[in-house]
Formats: structure tokens, sequence, C-alpha cells
């Protein structure tokens, strides 16, 4: 006798689903099109079908500690094979959105970051707002903690390096608290769901199972199973590697400013033009830039067909990305082409431009955990989870698909 499930739909979570871009979800009528067409769900359990049902039922707390839905990279080949226009693909990123937003912590500032009518605010701002009060206080605080920029030219009069990195590593440490808060309910969760229907049963270490996921990450390997949409491997990448060649240069930057000189190495701040720091920074700035543009321009000439959608949650992170990129650039040109004689003409439009640019990254970094580029982090520790628990396994004709 089949056992009995009792399901208690949470009708919130559906009308959130809906409203992230999940609206055709209701479509589905459980064909399983979408699971057999996807070229990344070999697991025992198949996706996205079961996810639409879940969804569909309102069963909040099994997608929220499913490590499948962030399996699904939304390469939208089940949206274009759907015979009922259901668009599996898009319903899994909104479930994602819903997911960041229930375990982010503190769950208030996700809901402000992810609400457009407060995307003014957040995005615009408040950034803005604490970005001025620190400029106000920072003569008074250098003063009163005895701190003076070695290199106080032209950027760093306005704002201080020590006062820059005083204040975004203050922030950013804040939020990747709540940030791993959040990554460790999900692990917990996902094992928890797992022990429940008896499954679960480690195949591999933690760490073992974490460099396969980081592998498939650097490589981007997942993506290239996708067909209708595999450009966006390229797009992608270019976004990844640029992104990771900027923190880089952040993290030498900032140790070679303050650290190297605690050990007698001479600090060779601001880097010129031709040391190697200041050429990986820019190769990776062009590289952002060209790859969030293609990004944009991909989905911006997407086919009108109801199959390819972005939404709000998609474009925020594009663009600040993008913005990040190209204002940094702009601020480059600033300090390298205005000299002492034309420094009364462009000095406050440079301080602007700068400003603009710190705003961006504000809403980069510090909402991280919060917005799209969350999905980094769940999606990796969910690849890790797949790896350590062996989902990826193949499933055997007579395995039976659960609904």
């Amino acid at each position: 006798m089949a056992q009995a499930l009792k399901v208690q739909p949470d009708s919130e979570f559906v009308d959130a689903v809906i409203a992230s871009g999940g609206d055709d979800l209701n479509k589905c009528f459980q064909c399983a099109t979408c699971s057999v067409v996807c070229g990344l769900s070999t697991g025992p359990d198949p996706f996205p079908r079961k996810e639409m049902h879940w969804a569909q039922w309102g069963m909040k707390d099994r997608l929220v500690h499913d490590p499948d839905v962030w399996l699904c990279h939304q390469c939208n080949d089940c949206s274009l094979r759907c015979p009922r226009g259901a668009r599996p693909g898009d319903v899994l990123a909104a479930i994602r959105q819903q997911v960041i937003q229930h375990f982010a912590f503190p769950q208030a500032i996700a809901r402000w970051v992810n609400s457009v009518r407060a995307t003014p605010m957040m995005l615009v701002l408040v950034p803005a707002l604490l970005l001025a009060l620190a400029v106000v206080a920072r003569d008074p605080l250098g003063q009163a903690l005895g701190l003076a920029d070695p290199h106080a030219a032209f950027y760093a009069a306005f704002f201080p390096h020590w006062l820059l990195i005083g204040f975004f590593t203050t922030l950013t440490l804040l939020v990747f608290l709540g940030l791993i808060v959040g990554l460790v309910r999900f692990w917990r969760g996902m094992k928890a769901a797992d022990a429940e229907r008896g499954r679960g049963e480690v195949v591999l270490g933690f760490f073992p199972a974490l460099f396969r996921a980081l592998g498939a990450i650097f490589t981007h390997a997942r993506f290239g199973e996708c067909e209708d949409q595999a450009e966006r491997k390229t797009s992608h990448l270019l976004a990844f590697y640029g992104f990771l060649a900027l923190f880089v240069v952040t993290v030498w930057a900032t140790m070679d400013l303050y650290l190297m000189p605690v050990f007698g190495v001479e600090s060779l701040y601001p880097f010129g033009l031709l040391h190697p720091m200041k050429v990986l920074a820019n190769v990776g700035g062009i590289i952002l830039v060209v790859g969030t543009g293609k990004a944009i321009l991909d989905r911006l000439n997407a086919p009108d067909d109801g199959k390819h959608r972005s939404t709000s949650f998609d474009w925020i992170f594009l663009w600040l990305l993008f913005l990040v990129g190209v204002t940094g650039f702009v601020v480059e040109i600033f300090r390298f082409t205005v000299t002492p004689e034309t420094m009364g003409a462009f000095e406050y439009t440079a301080y602007a431009v700068y400003f603009v640019h710190l705003v961006l990254v504000f809403g980069l970094l510090v909402y991280l955990p919060y917005s799209k580029f969350a999905h980094m982090w769940y999606r990796t520790l969910a690849m890790t989870y797949a790896e350590h628990t062996g989902r990826h396994r193949v499933r055997s004709l007579r395995e039976p698909v659960e609904a």
C-alpha cells in the first residue's frame, strides 16, 4: 500500500515564486519532458519535474532544502521544449531567489534588496548616505586614531585608503557572517531532508567533494551540457574570471600597502600602468565588462517567444557588475590623465565619478548575501553536497522517479 503524504501548501510561497518570474508554473501538467531533455539531470530523482510538482503544491520546505534546484544552470533547454510553455528553467530560477531570501540573515534586508520599489533606496540612497557619513567623519576619525594615508594623493585625499579599506572590510565581514549562517542552515537542511527520506549516504568526503565542485565551477563544465543557450557559458566565464582577477588585485594592493612594510618590504602602491597587478586589473576589468556586456546584449536580443525571460533579480546584478567595471575604468582614466595644471577643472568631476563607483561597489559586495551574487555560494555548496552524496549517479531505468 502506498504511503500517504500529508501536504500543507504554503500559498505565500507559491505567490512569491510566481511573482519572481515563475508565473507560468501552473501550466505544468507533469509530462516529465523537462527532466528527459535536461542534460544536467542525471541523479536518482531528476529535476525539474519534481520541483515543478512541489512548487505547484507550495511545498516550500522541500524546495528550500533541495540541492537539485541549484544544479540547474537555467540553460532553458527544458523551457524551449515544454509542450505547455510552463518555463521550468525560469521557475527554478524563481525558486532559487526564494531560497536565498529564506536563508538570508537578517531576512528583512533580503526583502528590501529584492524589492523593485525599494531598489532606489537600497542601491543608491543607503550606500550614498553611508559613504557620505564616512567622508564627513574622515578627518576627525583619522586624527583621533592617528591614521594617515601614506599615499595621500588625488583620490586618497578624498577617501583615504585606511578609511576605504576599513569601511568596506567591516561591512563585508558583517554580511559574510550572515551568509555563513545561511549556508550552514542550507547544508543542514539538505542533510535532514535526505535523512528523512532514507538517503544522503556519504560516498565522498567533504573536501574532496568541494574540490570536484570547484573544478566544475572554474571550468564551467556543466554549462557545456546546455544546448539552447550554450553561448551563456562564454559570457559567464568572462564575468567570473574578470571579477576574480579584480578581487586578487584588490587583496594584493591591500597587502602591498599595509602588510609588506611590516616585513620591511617597500610598498609600490599606487601601481603604475606597467606593474603586473595593474596589468592584471586592466585585463580583468576588460574581461568583466565584455562578459557582462555580452550577457546583457544576449538577454536584450533573446527571441520574444515567451521562453527567454529575465527578472529584476537578474538585471540588477548584471548591471551592477557592468557599471562597476565601466566606472572603474573612468576612475583610472582620471587618475592617469589629470595633472596638477588641470586639477581644478576636473577634480570634483573625478571625485563624483569615484563616489558613484564606490556606491556601485557597495551594492555589489555589501548586498552579496541577499542578491543574485549569493547564488555563487549556494550553488557551490549544493554541487559539493551532490558530490558528497553521489547525487550525480546515473539512475537506473528501473528506479522509480519521485513525483
